[in-house]
């Protein structure tokens, strides 16, 4: 058997202007996406707590909450979470699962000595966003297309250099395009693994101004990573292509299977602030609202792929290590508000936060033209959404001991899409004193929603995906006495 390697030094430039791969809206809103990730107690009230007297997370939910704790707060949280993800893929199921552990944060929290009212200081650590995911699909596609049709389609060099398409010339030998003899009816396989996790590090303040209104502010330093790694195989298992796949060409007899492996890797780094306020009208009931600015992203990418054909007789591959790219993406404003109510033995939350996803844009790294039609496509494709919040804790006075619950609604922000791809989320946990000094807090996490994904073209070959996350968070808390 003949084996025929190809180093192709500018594959990458061909594969960043074609259906491959290219940056686009998808990998905008993957770093502006809401994130649940919160210390214990948070995250099991479904992160509902902008209204609510603080804890270190109320940094990022609503920085004013920290200026009403007392006592300096030690805080260590970590967690693990399995993604399941159940596709139906030309009628036939496939599973998959993966889990990944975590530490969702750390941080101190130092109140000032004051003459007057309260002043407050945080530091520490959130894992804000985790990218754990996985895709798996097998199935027979019985229609008359392909990835190998569609990237000859687009006169892409991978196909050509697999010897899976060939050019085409008019009677003056002047070249009009590349063809192919595969004609779909093909089997497809493949996955998608991604991970990876977004972290702020956060420097935050808030002090009383008055009696009952305390304002705080934090700034966020961003750092972080995301690699996606996808395998993509069509093979003939039907014994369609016995023929030459190029009439001109002895080496093209016999096709058996194409196979795709592209690989993205991201180094991330960002900054944003935000503002927040905190009132008290009365023992009872409590008002916050927090603005978000947008956050400004810099993306450091590497994009490698390997592509392999097998025919009867030959085996051929290109292989291309990848080189790096750096581009700015900037998240739209958030805009929140949120209210607790203190009764007897019971606290309840709720919030809401508003977010307008057209406003997701590039800003730079891209060459205008090609910019300015990437954001004309995000506000094309994306809208405004209003997520919800709600929490409740009940207090048991013996044994000493907080059960809580939550849920969290976060609806999707492309048009046209309907409820089954809004993400919901049920939240429960529990806290214990171990000591007047140490607090441990559970937290469970169930979220459930739908997704699609195309591996080309436009509902050609696409896997319709029913997503399952559970995630488990165990917060320690030291207050200094």
């Amino acid at each position: 058997m003949k084996i025929k390697k190809i180093i192709m030094f500018g594959l990458i430039t061909v594969c960043l202007s074609n259906p491959i791969y290219s940056q686009n809206y998808n990998d905008a809103f993957r770093l502006s996406e809401q994130g649940y990730e919160y210390d214990a107690k948070t995250m099991s009230l479904g992160n509902s707590t902008i209204g609510s007297f603080g804890n270190f997370s109320s940094t990022l939910i609503n920085p004013a909450g920290i200026g009403t704790i007392q006592k300096s707060i030690l805080n260590f949280s970590f967690g693990t979470n399995s993604f399941t993800n159940s596709s139906n893929f030309f009628n036939t199921t496939t599973m998959a699962d993966k889990s990944d552990n975590s530490t969702n944060q750390f941080s101190l929290v130092l109140p000032l000595p004051t003459r007057k009212g309260n002043a407050v200081l945080a530091f520490g650590y959130n894992q804000s966003r985790d990218f754990n995911s996985t895709l798996k699909f097998d199935g027979f596609n019985p229609n008359n297309n392909s990835m190998i049709q569609d990237l000859t389609d687009f006169n892409d060099d991978l196909a050509y250099e697999l010897y899976l398409s060939y050019p085409t010339y008019d009677a003056n030998d002047k070249y009009i395009h590349d063809e192919t003899n595969i004609s779909g009816r093909l089997n497809q396989s493949g996955t998608l693994n991604e991970e990876g996790s977004l972290n702020s590090w956060v420097m935050s303040g808030a002090w009383q101004a008055s009696k009952n209104l305390y304002i705080g502010g934090t700034f966020n330093i961003i750092s972080g990573d995301y690699k996606s790694n996808r395998t993509y195989l069509e093979d003939d298992t039907k014994n369609l292509y016995e023929g030459f796949l190029d009439p001109a060409d002895s080496n093209t007899f016999g096709f058996r299977s194409f196979y795709l492996n592209d690989v993205i890797d991201w180094e991330v780094n960002g900054w944003d602030f935000r503002l927040g306020i905190l009132y008290q009208m009365n023992k009872m009931l409590s008002f916050g609202a927090t603005v978000k600015f947008p956050t400004s992203f810099t993306v450091r990418e590497k994009y490698s792929i390997y592509g392999e054909s097998e025919f009867e007789n030959d085996i051929y591959y290109v292989d291309y290590p990848g080189d790096a790219y750096e581009y700015e993406i900037s998240s739209p404003m958030e805009l929140s508000g949120g209210v607790t109510a203190s009764l007897p033995l019971l606290n309840v939350s709720a919030s809401l936060k508003y977010v307008d996803y057209s406003q997701l844009e590039f800003t730079n790294g891209i060459e205008r033209i090609d910019m300015d039609a990437k954001n004309k496509i995000i506000n094309e494709v994306m809208e405004s959404v209003v997520n919800f919040n709600f929490g409740a804790e009940f207090t048991l006075p013996y044994p000493a001991m907080k059960i809580r619950g939550g849920f969290i609604y976060n609806p999707s922000p492309y048009v046209g899409d309907g409820s089954e791809y809004d993400r919901k989320y049920f939240t429960a946990g529990l806290g214990l004193p171990l000591s007047p000094n140490l607090i441990i807090d559970f937290a469970y996490l169930h979220g459930w929603w739908n997704n699609f994904g195309d591996n080309y073209g436009n509902n050609l070959s696409r896997t319709y995906q029913d997503i399952s996350l559970n995630k488990v968070v165990i917060s320690l808390n030291y207050v200094f006495m």
